[in-house]
């Protein structure tokens, strides 16, 4: 009987649980902005350079609509068109692909030391679990924001590291 009433005057601590949103952390933290500038300094002029070759698709494509031209013209016309649009969606799907593997090797790489820092501070705090909130896919469907730990680890990150460029 003692024990039991001691069992109740004394319950046992629930385990402590965060949330991070992983993949605004990596972006909020400088090795993040700086590597992100490093995309756009690398992806931009490619996105001027469709962007250009589009216009350029669409006058085309425009032209093809008017009623002036002979048929001969208007055959080689499509032909050019059609060739326009391919050579588009081949570069599109190079540039994509090219962004893709770069953010992922982005990611993998600030990734981990965030990962470093995550299991620090949790381990600091005296949190069980934390969950990444990121992907949409997470099970998560309330949390309290005081369980939000997103910018204490933004702020250990940064700390840890004083925004050392990403390797």
């Amino acid at each position: 009987v003692a024990a039991a009433a001691a069992a109740q005057t004394n319950p046992a601590k629930a385990p402590k649980v965060a949330f991070v949103n992983m993949a605004d952390a990596i972006v909020a933290t400088t090795d993040g902005q700086n590597a992100n500038k490093a995309m756009e300094a690398e992806f931009g002029p490619r996105k001027v350079k469709l962007d250009e070759n589009q216009r350029a698709l669409a006058e085309l494509q425009s032209r093809l609509q008017q009623d002036d031209l002979t048929d001969d013209a208007r055959q080689k016309l499509s032909k050019e068109v059609d060739d326009q649009i391919i050579l588009l969606n081949l570069e599109t799907e190079q540039d994509d692909a090219d962004l893709d593997q770069a953010q992922k090797k982005m990611l993998a790489g600030l990734g981990k030391k965030m990962m470093g820092v995550i299991i620090d501070y949790a381990a600091a705090k005296g949190y069980v679990m934390v969950f990444d909130t990121s992907s949409s896919q997470a099970p998560l469907l309330w949390a309290d924001n005081a369980t939000d730990i997103t910018s204490e680890v933004i702020a250990a990150y940064e700390s840890k590291y004083k925004g050392a460029a990403a390797k």
